[in-house]
């Protein structure tokens, strides 16, 4: 018995922290002890010490079933604490990511790089040149939250689009702005649906190869930045 409690006890102070919880089942030893050293003098004793001895075990057995379901409800309170602990730091980790849009769309190496599939590392230097050109930067480096659609180099270049054409699309500005959506809406929220762009209504749609913005499929969605969320395209959302 004394071996399952201890095993109890070492759970619920592993999964609930040392600060709490040992302080209290260091008490609750504490008590036990004393118990426990009461009842070897008790058996020491004349017969009525024995009967003594007899309620102090008892008294002894009682005690120690309810630390051992203390210890329990000690150890599942600990663990749904870790997790919820665990959910708050993973807020903690999103909220404090230092990065926003126009200091994430550069990173096309290192460690802070985003890979599509087998394709690799995605660059965006002709969706950042299109952004500097139409001005646009500056509003992705407010406090948001925003929706960035961003095609790749890969996508323009699909798309027949060269960093020239880009920069001298007479409706650069507006094809720009709709790939921006106020608000971050994630993967779990598309579905089939009409949505508002700084350019105007853009069409979500769920088909056989995956989620469009009108014909532009989202080849990676979710990427978090700190003042919204990225959802990478294989395409160009045109007017």
């Amino acid at each position: 018995m004394p071996s399952k409690m201890s095993g109890l006890v070492l759970a619920g102070i592993a999964a609930y922290g040392t600060s709490t919880v040992y302080t209290a089942f260091t008490a609750v030893g504490g008590g036990l002890a004393g118990l426990s050293t009461g009842r070897s003098v008790s058996n020491r004793g004349t017969s009525s010490s024995s009967q003594q001895s007899s309620r102090s075990e008892a008294s002894f057995g009682t005690s120690t079933a309810g630390v051992c379901v203390l210890g329990a409800a000690a150890a599942a309170l600990g663990v749904a604490a870790g997790r919820r602990s665990a959910g708050r730091q993973g807020e903690v980790s999103r909220a404090a990511n230092p990065r926003k849009f126009n200091e994430q769309l550069p990173c096309s190496s290192g460690p802070f790089s985003v890979t599509v599939g087998k394709a690799g590392p995605s660059s965006f230097s002709i969706l950042i040149a299109g952004l500097e050109k139409a001005g646009l930067t500056s509003a992705l480096d407010g406090d948001g939250p925003f929706t960035l659609f961003a095609p790749d180099d890969k996508a323009f270049e699909a798309a027949g689009l060269t960093a020239e054409a880009v920069l001298a699309h007479p409706d650069l500005v507006t094809i720009l702005k709709m790939h921006v959506l106020p608000g971050a809406i994630v993967a779990k929220g598309f579905k089939n649906q009409t949505v508002e762009t700084l350019g105007g209504p853009v069409t979500m749609r769920k088909g056989v190869k995956g989620v469009m913005m009108n014909k532009a499929v989202i080849n990676k969605a979710d990427v978090e930045i700190a003042n919204g969320i990225m959802h990478i395209l294989g395409g160009v959302i045109l007017p």
